[in-house]
């Protein structure tokens, strides 16, 4: 596709510092369980960023996922998601 996609196993391998757009959720915040289950969140409260980011929880990556216009777009990978 001649564009960078990252993948889950990158994103696994990441520390929170070494990837320069980061959306830290907390572990208690309700949105960890969407994003686990492959949902699309809403994060225009967390952040003003677009393209790829890092999503964590408390520091630990989960996978990477697309901002636009404060909406987040899972990529988890598919098997990785809660049923």
């Amino acid at each position: 596709k001649d564009r960078f996609e990252p993948s889950q196993a990158f994103a696994m391998v990441l520390k929170k510092d070494q990837y320069k757009a980061v959306i830290d959720l907390s572990s208690i915040d309700h949105r960890v369980i969407r994003y686990l289950k492959g949902e699309t969140l809403d994060v225009s409260d967390l952040t003003t960023l677009k393209g790829w980011v890092l999503v964590c929880v408390s520091g630990y990556p989960l996978g990477f996922a697309k901002i636009d216009n404060g909406t987040l777009k899972n990529k988890l990978a598919k098997g990785w998601r809660i049923q």
